[in-house]
Parts: C-alpha cells; sequence; structure tokens
C-alpha cells in the first residue's frame, strides 16, 4: 500500500526562452525553440524610464515539467525547516500566554 503523505515530485515552471528587447517577440525569435502545445507565452510591456524609449517589452515562455531531484530534495528540506521553526513559534507563544494567564495578567 502507497503511503499516502509520503512527498511527490511537482509540477514546476521552467523558463526556456527570455528577452528583453526594443521590439515584441517574433516567430524568427524563436522558431529554433521545439515548442509545446502547452508552453504559455509572454509578452508584455514594461514602463521604466532607465531603458531608450521608457520602457521595454518583456518576452517569456514558459513550460511546466517535474522537478528535478535537487530541486525536490530543497523544496522537502524547506518544509521540514519551515514546520521546525513553525513549531518553535507555536511553543513561544503558548509559553507566553501561559505565563500570561497563570500570573493574572489578563484584563
Amino acid at each position: 500500500m502507497e503511503n499516502k503523505k509520503a512527498p511527490k515530485k511537482i509540477q514546476v515552471e521552467k523558463q526556456i526562452y527570455w528577452g528583453n528587447n526594443s521590439k515584441q517577440m517574433t516567430w524568427a525569435d524563436i522558431k529554433h525553440l521545439e515548442l509545446q502545445d502547452n508552453d504559455v507565452t509572454h509578452s508584455g510591456w514594461v514602463d521604466d524610464d532607465n531603458f531608450d524609449y521608457h520602457g521595454y517589452w518583456h518576452n517569456e515562455i514558459t513550460r511546466m515539467v517535474e522537478e528535478t531531484d535537487q530541486q525536490f530534495e530543497k523544496r522537502i528540506a524547506k518544509i521540514k525547516q519551515d514546520d521546525i521553526w513553525a513549531k518553535e513559534r507555536r511553543r513561544e507563544s503558548y509559553l507566553r500566554l501561559k505565563e500570561e494567564f497563570e500570573n493574572g495578567k489578563v484584563s
């Protein structure tokens, strides 16, 4: 029987094309890529006074892929660390409340 609580790999966003240009993305910019049906294209104007014409075109294509073993291990380690920190914060809150109520400081 499979352990339902065992962590599993998830889908993560992978950037397969990126470019900040003075023009919108064209087919010539991306025709060398092997695009897939579920790839997501983003192209939009970003206002920025530090660039010519006070902005630039942000062009990006992303794809959802299964996380790598390294990403998986990093995510699981972060979850475990967050659980430890959350437990410690709850413990600290409990001790503060316990002291407050035992010493009659509640108004």
